[in-house]
């Protein structure tokens, strides 16, 4: 998380905030490491923060009234220059995604985001963050979550299993059945698809060495004043 954050004090300039959601436990070891210049909200301990964390971003329009919200979670670490046009087209929010046919057998989130769903998916997703979705969207999620499985939101992802949901497929496919015209998309071999923002890394695996090495040379200038300027994008 230092490191995603030093990165974003980097290279983000004409956001509005920047919000880090922690469960209640760690909340005070977060805010030490998280530094100045970001917002705090410390939210409820799930027995699977994996899913916890997952809650968190599906309520993302309770914690900012942008417009648009740019998510990134901790193992992505921007690498260049970003500003909110660079997450638009034609002023639409991208996404990339790949067909789910082109991911052999390892398809782990199809099966849970069709479930909660209740339609066949044909893409994945989650191929190229951040990941910016319109406000309106979160809401439409956990009133389709009440009309279909009749639990909130948040119990239903809590009580999936371990690995059992993916948030950020949720969201492309709700945006991709219910407001395609509203994004603009790119599939993943595209040679027009937008510019890598970010490097994703994964977080599990630990920092080593020859890692630690790469994301000193990604965040080692020091930033320079007013880093998140003032904008409606979160």
């Amino acid at each position: 998380m230092r490191y995603a954050l030093a990165a974003v004090r980097k290279w983000c300039r004409g956001f509005a905030e920047v919000i880090v959601v922690t469960p209640r436990t760690g909340a005070a070891a977060v805010r030490r490491a998280a530094g100045g210049g970001v917002r705090l909200e410390v939210g409820p301990d799930y027995r699977d923060d994996y899913l916890g964390q997952q809650v968190s971003k599906l309520h993302a329009d309770e914690f900012t009234a942008a417009d648009l919200i740019c998510h990134i979670d901790s193992d992505m670490i921007f690498s260049r220059p970003v500003s909110p046009a660079d997450l638009l087209v034609d002023g639409r929010p991208w996404i990339v995604r790949r067909a789910v046919a082109e991911l052999g057998r390892h398809r782990p989130w199809l099966a849970p985001t069709e479930s909660f769903l209740g339609r066949t998916v044909a893409f994945d997703f989650m191929q190229q963050p951040p990941f910016t979705f319109p406000r309106r969207l979160y809401p439409e999620l956990r009133a389709l979550c009440l009309e279909r499985h009749g639990i909130p939101l948040d119990r239903y992802v809590a009580g999936r299993p371990p690995r059992g949901f993916s948030e950020f497929n949720v969201l492309g496919a709700h945006a991709h059945a219910a407001h395609r015209p509203s994004f603009t998309w790119y599939d993943a071999k595209s040679a027009d698809a937008p510019p890598l923002l970010c490097r994703w890394y994964w977080s599990r695996a630990g920092i080593d060495s020859g890692l630690r090495q790469e994301l000193d040379l990604v965040v080692r200038e020091p930033p320079t004043a007013e880093p998140f300027g003032r904008d409606r994008s979160g």
